[in-house]
C-alpha cells in the first residue's frame, strides 16, 4: 500500500492557466489532491456550491480572488466559521494592505500572486502543513490505485482484474476495491459472479450526502473479500458520469481503502483521463496480436504525458501468451521499446468455465497455469507496493504583518433513501 501525506484539496477558479498549474502540480506528485474543482467565478459562488465544498471535507480551499477580493474575503470567512479546521488560500492579482489585512483576519494565512509557479504551490503546502496535519496526527492513508487498460477489446483484461484482486486481498489482507469504470459495458460483476443492487451511477447520483454507512449500500462484497463497485446495467445510465462527478468519486473511495483496482474502459474519454490522474501506476493488459501492439505504440504517448513520471509508470502484461507464438516476448519489447512486466498463460479451458459459472479461476481452478501466473503477478505487483484560535499567520501576510525585527513563530448492507435512488 502506498501511503502518502495526501492533502485534499479544492480549487476555485474559471482561470484556465490557474487550473493547469495546479493540474499539473498534483499530476507530478505535488503535496496535495484535488478533491474538488469547482469551474466557477466567486460571484457565482452559491448555497449549493458552498454545501459541496463542505462535504468533500478539504483541508485546504484554493480560491481565485481576481476581479472580486472582497467577495473572496468574504467566502474565507465563512468556511472557516463552518470549518474551524479548514485552511483557506487565495490566489490572484497583488492586493493592497488593506485587502491583505482583511483576509488575514478572515482566517487567510496564503496569498498567491499570480502567475502561480508550482513552486509556490509546495512551499504554500509546507508552511501550512503543521496547521493542515498537527504533529502526531495520522498522516491521511490513500489507497494504492491500480489502472488497467487494454487498448483492444476482448484481451481478458477484466477477467485478469477479477482475479488479480482476488489474490491481492488474499496475500496483503488489505482493503480492496475493484470499480468498473467501463460505464457503458463493464462486466465486472458478471465475472465476480454477483448480482449488484446498486452500482456507480448510483453512488455518482447521491455523492453529495454520502457517508460511510451509505456507501455500503453501492459497493457488493464477494466471498473472497474483496468489494466491488459495479458499472450500471443500461448503458445510457453512463451519461450521468462526467469527469468531475468521477474524480470527486475516486478521490473519496481513495481515503475508504487501501488498493483500489479501476478497470478502464478502451478509450482516452475525459472520464478515463480523470481516472488515470489519480492512478499510481497503469497496467497495460495485451495479447500478442498486430493490432493490440499497433494500438498500444499509439496509446503510449497519451499515457506518458497524464501521468505523473510518465512511462516509469504503466507496466505491460502480456495476456494468454504462449512461448511458441509467432511474435516473441523480444519482438513486443522491441517494437514497443519497454520491458514486458508480466506474462498470463493462455489457459482457455479453465477462463472460460470460471467465466461461464461465474466464479473466477482463483477459486475454481486454483491449480490451474492461468491461476499460478496471477498469482506471480499479483506478488510482483505487491513486492513493488511495498517498497480553535487562529495560528500566527505565515507566508506573504507573515512578512507582510510581522513586527520589523522579530522572525516568524466495511461494507454494510444499509439501503439508501428512496428520494433519489434508480436501480440500473
Amino acid at each position: 500500500m502506498t501511503v502518502r501525506r495526501a492533502v485534499r484539496a479544492v480549487l476555485i477558479t474559471q482561470d484556465k492557466n490557474v487550473r493547469e498549474a495546479v493540474a499539473g502540480y498534483t499530476r507530478n506528485g505535488g503535496s496535495f489532491a484535488l478533491a474538488l474543482d469547482l469551474d466557477v467565478s466567486l460571484a457565482g459562488f452559491t448555497g449549493p456550491q458552498f454545501k459541496v465544498v463542505e462535504q468533500s471535507a478539504p483541508a485546504l480551499v484554493l480560491m481565485d480572488f481576481d476581479g472580486a477580493p472582497e467577495l473572496g474575503v468574504s467566502l474565507a470567512r465563512d468556511l472557516t466559521r463552518a470549518s474551524p479546521q479548514l485552511v483557506p488560500v487565495g490566489i490572484g492579482a497583488p492586493l493592497s494592505s488593506e485587502q491583505l489585512l482583511q483576509a488575514m483576519r478572515a482566517g487567510l494565512t496564503e496569498y498567491l500572486v499570480k502567475p502561480v509557479s508550482a513552486e509556490a504551490l509546495n512551499d504554500a503546502v509546507e508552511r501550512l502543513r503543521p496547521r493542515i496535519q498537527p504533529e502526531g496526527e495520522e498522516p491521511q492513508v490513500v489507497a494504492r490505485t491500480l489502472a488497467f487498460f487494454s487498448a483492444k477489446g476482448g484481451s481478458g483484461c477484466s477477467t485478469v482484474v477479477t482475479n488479480l484482486a482476488i489474490e491481492l486481498r488474499r496475500i496483503t489482507n488489505k482493503r480492496t476495491l475493484v470499480m468498473d469504470l467501463d460505464a457503458e459495458l463493464g462486466e465486472i460483476s458478471l465475472l465476480f459472479g454477483i448480482q449488484p443492487q446498486f452500482n456507480l451511477v448510483d453512488l455518482v447520483q447521491n455523492f453529495h450526502r454520502i457517508d460511510s454507512e451509505l456507501l455500503g449500500s453501492y459497493i457488493e462484497q464477494h466471498e473472497s473479500g474483496v468489494h466491488v463497485l459495479s458499472a450500471p446495467y443500461h448503458p445510457e445510465r453512463a451519461a450521468v458520469i462526467g469527469a468531475q462527478e468521477l474524480r470527486q468519486v475516486l478521490m473519496y473511495l481513495r481515503g475508504q481503502y487501501d488498493t483500489v483496482l479501476l478497470d478502464t474502459s478502451k478509450s482516452f474519454s475525459p472520464e478515463s483521463m480523470a481516472a488515470l490522474e489519480q492512478c499510481d501506476e497503469v497496467y497495460i493488459v495485451a495479447t500478442v496480436d498486430l493490432p493490440s501492439l499497433r494500438n498500444i505504440q499509439r496509446a503510449l504517448p497519451l499515457l506518458r504525458r497524464v501521468m505523473p513520471r510518465g512511462i516509469e509508470q504503466v507496466q505491460l502484461v502480456i495476456n494468454r501468451y504462449d512461448p511458441e507464438d509467432e511474435i516473441s516476448l523480444k519482438d513486443v519489447e522491441r517494437s514497443l521499446n519497454m520491458k514486458v512486466f508480466s506474462t498470463i498463460a493462455n489457459d482457455y479451458d479453465s477462463v472460460i468455465r470460471s467465466i461461464n459459472s461465474g466464479k473466477p479461476a482463483l477459486l475454481s481452478a486454483p491449480k490451474s497455469a492461468y491461476a499460478r501466473d496471477i498469482q506471480l503477478l499479483a506478488s510482483k505487483i505487491a513486492s513493488a507496493g511495498s517498497t480553535g484560535s487562529r495560528e500566527t499567520p505565515t507566508g506573504i501576510l507573515a512578512r507582510l504583518f510581522r513586527a520589523p525585527g522579530k522572525s516568524a513563530p466495511n461494507a454494510g448492507k444499509s439501503a439508501p433513501n428512496n428520494e433519489e435512488v434508480k436501480r440500473g
